[in-house]
């Protein structure tokens, strides 16, 4: 009988009952409204009808061990094998059984059968799920576990470190599969870059100090010793009780300790980040200029303690504080960015410690007695280029094509008010993005370039172009191999009548390989021409030692050290002090890069030269 014919039924006894109750109970007869004198009878009636007829009040109920064997119908499929039956049996305790004991023991099981399927979103969805509710710790760890492993699967490092790393916080459980798992992610990172990012973002965690081993691994093998060791010590002390201590211990050991020299000098550089090649050519030239052609024996006059700025100033001015006051250098060579020269520079001024910039900024900070600045700098070249440009080429109209970076826009305003000063008048300014390969758009639309509708049977070029706008100079402050994609575009529209102008970035093999024939006689100004007989020696020097040719970057870094050797070695300063006079004063100088010294205000002595393109060579045109 169904459930609807059963309440029809019960609803006509019980009606016949009440009706009997209130023709044999007197408080119950009509028109009586007062409560019945003997309620116990209506109790004990009620009882006894529920008793008969309570079977047929009730719903249907699953039985209370359905959910049990549904449970364990799963677990006896998943030890067999079977995890897509088994992932069924689960389910089905969860969706027909919602307030069972076993509700998360199923979203568990649920989740080993998803990650064992390959079905990785569907583990995550559930694991969440699992978050939201109160786990044991043991159950904890192994939720954190498989959500790394689920991530891990997707290629997600991050979270999957994040998340191994909040199992390693659960207490009082057994650590050693996640550490296992965790040293291995970071164990496939190769570059500076990613291991600075983890140890950054762990910092004071497991990764973290491991992420610090594998970088103090990495700087050893770099040939950076004394930043792993200095990496290594610092190890040692934030992470005492971490098991990869001993295995820092290893490597501090296999680094050989440098003979003790007579003075220390501090080298501040960005050796990892986008910064990083720049970086290395510069410590390449400092390097060079301290090799000892002596016997090995010999107690080595100066050695380098090295820093990685890391292209960020707080980092260069906690450099500057840690050369001086734990490493006791007579002085320091760097930074090498225009955006931690300044903080570095007021540091060194406040501890009264020689720094011998290498940035090219030219600002306020750069003005204290222990600052000097060793490089090429903007308002230097502009001038020496204008003026060059003016009285021996003597063009008279100008333009500038830059770009949006803030080396485009810099060169460009101090080019303008120069050539103003001088007496010169710029015409136009052409601004492109700072990744920008095709320049035609700006090249037509300043130049006012028109295409010439050739006639038939001519047996010139597909197109050709009238040109409307000349200058007689052209100034471009980028790089040589953007530069050299300008000239060649500028040929192809015929542009002619005008002299190309550039900075010292123009010094390179991209001008050529992509310029052609269009960059014949763009003039430049630099300080350093390899094929000049002057700096013959250091060039081989430097080609035998690094396997390629040295630039411009190269050849400054190597004189600002060899300059400060001879003085070390010469007069013997016996402080910080002592040194920043002695740079100050004249020395009989001639660096490879055109460096003579230092004046008063702690800029280099340097002419620059004028350098151009003549028959697809690179030549001195006017020092």
């Amino acid at each position: 009988m169904s459930h609807l014919s059963n309440r029809k039924r019960v609803k006509i006894e019980l009606s016949s009952l009440f009706n009997m109750l209130r023709s044999t109970i007197p408080g119950l007869r009509r028109g009586r409204h007062h409560p019945p004198s003997n309620p116990g009878w209506i109790i004990l009636l009620c009882i006894l009808s529920l008793s008969i007829h309570g079977p047929a009040l009730s719903q249907p109920k699953p039985s209370a061990a359905e959910d049990s064997r549904l449970f364990k119908e799963g677990e006896t499929l998943f030890e067999k094998g079977e995890v897509e039956k088994a992932l069924w049996r689960f389910k089905q305790v969860i969706t027909d059984h919602p307030r069972s004991p076993l509700l998360n023991e199923a979203r568990f099981k649920m989740v080993v059968c998803y990650t064992q399927l390959k079905r990785h979103k569907e583990a995550l969805r559930v694991l969440n799920d699992l978050l939201s509710t109160s786990l044991a710790p043991p159950r904890m760890i192994q939720v954190f576990t498989l959500l790394g492993d689920n991530y891990l699967e997707f290629k997600d490092r991050s979270n999957a470190l994040l998340w191994y790393g909040k199992g390693l916080l659960v207490s009082g459980q057994p650590h050693d599969e996640l550490k296992r798992k965790v040293r291995a992610i970071i164990d496939t990172l190769d570059t500076e870059e990613e291991l600075n990012q983890i140890e950054l973002t762990y910092r004071g965690a497991y990764a973290g100090g491991y992420a610090k081993l594998r970088l103090a691994q990495l700087a050893k093998r770099l040939g950076y010793d004394s930043i792993a060791r200095r990496m290594l010590n610092e190890l040692e002390k934030e992470y005492p009780k971490m098991d990869y201590i001993v295995q820092a211990k290893e490597v501090s050991e296999s680094i050989s300790v440098p003979p003790k020299s007579k003075y220390s000098v501090g080298v501040i550089l960005p050796l990892s980040g986008p910064y990083k090649p720049f970086g290395e050519k510069a410590l390449e030239g400092i390097r060079l200029a301290l090799k000892d052609k002596e016997s090995r024996e010999k107690l080595p006059l100066v050695s380098l303690v090295i820093r990685d700025s890391r292209g960020n100033p707080l980092e260069a001015e906690k450099a500057v504080e840690d050369l001086v006051k734990t490493e006791k250098v007579i002085a320091i060579i760097g930074p090498l960015l225009s955006m931690t020269v300044d903080r570095a520079s007021r540091k060194a001024q406040q501890l009264k410690v020689p720094l011998i910039s290498l940035a090219q900024k030219e600002s306020a900070s750069l003005k204290g007695e222990f600052v000097f600045q060793n490089s090429l700098t903007p308002m230097e070249q502009v001038q020496r280029l204008v003026a060059f440009s003016l009285k021996e080429l003597e063009l008279r109209t100008y333009a500038v094509f830059y770009s949006s970076s803030p080396y485009g826009l810099h060169f460009k305003n101090i080019f303008n008010q120069e050539i103003a000063r001088m007496g010169g008048k710029v015409l136009g300014t052409v601004v492109y993005q700072e990744e920008q390969t095709d320049f035609r758009q700006e090249i037509k639309g300043f130049f006012r370039v028109e295409d010439i509708h050739k006639q038939e049977g001519t047996k010139k070029k597909e197109e050709e172009f009238k040109q409307g706008l000349s200058v007689d100079g052209l100034f471009i402050p980028d790089t040589h191999d953007r530069v050299g994609t300008i000239l060649s575009q500028m040929a192809y529209f015929d542009i002619k009548g005008t002299t190309f102008l550039g900075t010292n970035a123009w010094n390179g093999p991209g001008l050529f390989s992509t310029g052609g024939k269009s960059a014949e006689g763009a003039t430049f100004v630099d300080a350093f021409l390899k094929d000049d007989l002057r700096v013959k020696n250091f060039v081989d020097e430097f080609q035998k030692e690094y396997k390629r040719p040295p630039e411009t970057l190269e050849a400054i870094c190597y004189d600002g050290t060899k300059y400060l050797k001879e003085i070390l070695q010469s007069k013997s300063p016996s402080s910080p002090s002592e040194l920043k006079e002695e740079l100050r004063k004249f020395h009989p100088f001639q660096g490879v890069s055109g460096l003579k010294g230092f004046k008063e205000d702690g800029k280099a002595i340097r002419t620059l030269s004028i350098l151009r393109v003549k028959n697809g060579q690179i030549e001195l045109f006017s020092k």
